[in-house]
């Protein structure tokens, strides 16, 4: 039976079980008040009448019995103001009724049984007051006897035998049912408002809990954007929507970071296949008419060796270009130093321009003056990249440059924080819209021209990654004379980390 109350207790909701235990707090709390003011206030009322009526039985105690009925007629005889349903009893030593002097309401009532009341009894009592009913019997009322009586009896001083002076209980304890019934209504009146107040109170207490249910359910839904409001103050609400929102944030950037690395070992793998798959089945070919005797001649054998050998040596840069951008891909921080950039651009030219001596090299500033020749422009860079992006875009210019042709390199600074850097070719150049696109992974805007000059169709995608990696910018424009410019824009400080 526990477990199953215990059972049902817990599938109750939250703002149930708190507007619950506080109505039944309240409750509790409303009943032990209502008991300890109905007593205080029984008690109260019962010394009043005690006093109204040892008061009375004072006076008239020293008074002749005789003369007592006669002087209250008259008016001569001052007593405490008594209630309109008093009695007062003349008695003799055994207890006997002598006479009786009863007041207007109390004519209807049933009248107490005074007889226990001997002198003996009175004296005993010593004016103490009591409670008596119809049959003599004394004892505690209770808040339903209402024909019980608050007796005083007190012996007369000079003469023999007692007066009694009494008051009927109802009316004390008609007052304490009514208070009891009014508190009680009162109270069940407010144990509901309390009940209903408590209610809405939590149910806009809670409201906080409802949205962090809310986006529980969108996070899970797979919404990551989703965020708690951010609440001023350290309630205990405002510091569970930051903990959350931080908890939001770390799971947002780990599944961010989990899904990047899932795209980027896709892409590879996307790219790789597909690049790899044109000089494998080359290969492949190429072996197979050797394997099958189609390759009589030495010369064709030789032919096929060399197809082969150009193909693997494409596959290995093809490979290497591939791995090159997949680093790029995991954004490692870059080793910057501080670089002469003139003397990095030298040292490229030097390296590129071997097998291509009818194309000349030059170095220029952006104006496309010669270079002084103690010029020194330094930037914070990560000089094997930058090595590379140079290479690649020089390569690139040679691959679309004719015989006796040149290429410039233009070198400079518009601002202190910027180095900027041009290759100027003067081939074909390359049409507006196709300008974004040529630093997309392996787009070729004339494959076979790229096929017979052993492009990969990643050397600009390299380019642009370690130009964005460093916080650059590339761009592409006309040369004047006709061809292509490369423009590449770096930060001349290391504030790209």
């Amino acid at each position: 039976m526990p477990s199953k109350l215990a059972s049902a207790w817990e599938k109750v909701s939250l703002r149930s079980k708190l507007t619950g235990l506080s109505v039944a707090i309240i409750g509790l709390l409303l009943l032990v008040s209502s008991f300890g003011t109905v007593s205080v206030l029984r008690a109260y009322l019962q010394q009043n009448t005690d006093n109204l009526l040892s008061a009375t039985a004072s006076i008239l105690s020293q008074q002749n019995p005789a003369q007592i009925e006669s002087r209250l007629s008259a008016k001569s005889l001052t007593l405490p103001r008594l209630p309109s349903d008093y009695l007062i009893s003349i008695l003799d030593a055994r207890g006997n009724t002598i006479y009786q002097i009863m007041a207007s309401d109390a004519s209807g009532m049933k009248l107490p049984d005074l007889e226990v009341l001997d002198l003996e009894a009175v004296f005993l009592g010593a004016g103490v007051p009591f409670d008596l009913d119809e049959h003599g019997a004394l004892g505690e009322v209770t808040i339903d006897e209402h024909d019980s009586w608050r007796v005083v009896a007190q012996p007369f001083r000079d003469f023999e035998g007692s007066v009694a002076v009494a008051l009927p209980n109802s009316t004390n304890l008609e007052l304490l049912r009514q208070y009891r019934a009014i508190g009680g209504g009162f109270g069940f009146l407010l144990l509901a408002l309390s009940g209903l107040s408590i209610w809405l109170t939590i149910a806009q207490a809670l409201r906080p809990l409802r949205e962090v249910e809310r986006t529980a359910k969108l996070v899970a839904s797979g919404d990551l954007s989703q965020r708690l409001i951010e609440r001023p103050g350290k309630t205990e609400i405002a510091r569970l929507n930051r903990s959350l929102n931080t908890m939001l944030d770390s799971l947002e950037d780990s599944v961010s970071s989990r899904n990047k690395t899932l795209g980027q070992m896709r892409r590879f793998v996307a790219d790789a296949s597909h690049e790899l798959r044109t000089p494998l089945v080359s290969v492949r070919g190429y072996a197979e008419l050797y394997r099958k005797g189609a390759l009589k001649k030495k010369s064709e054998v030789q032919e096929a060796m060399l197809r082969i050998e150009s193909e693997a040596i494409r596959m290995s840069s093809l490979v290497e270009s591939l791995l090159t951008l997949a680093r790029l891909d995991e954004n490692q921080q870059l080793d910057a130093k501080k670089v002469d950039m003139i003397e990095l651009v030298h040292s490229v030219i030097k390296s590129v321009s071997t097998g291509a001596k009818k194309i000349s090299f030059s170095v220029l500033t952006l104006s496309g003056a010669k270079l002084p020749k103690d010029e020194k422009i330094f930037a914070e860079i990560n000089e094997s990249q930058i090595r590379q992006v140079l290479v690649n875009l020089i390569e690139n210019a040679k691959r679309f440059s004719s015989t006796k042709s040149s290429i410039e390199v233009g070198i400079g600074q518009k601002t202190e924080d910027e180095v900027i850097i041009e290759v100027i070719d003067h081939g074909e150049g390359i049409p507006k819209q196709l300008r974004d696109k040529i630093f997309e992974r392996f787009y070729r805007a004339d494959n076979s021209r790229n096929r017979e000059t052993g492009g990969t169709g990643l050397g600009l995608a390299i380019v642009k990654e370690i130009v964005l990696l460093h916080k650059g910018r590339i761009e592409v424009r006309d040369t004047p004379q006709g061809g292509a410019t490369f423009r590449v824009k770096l930060p001349a400080r290391h504030n790209w980390v």
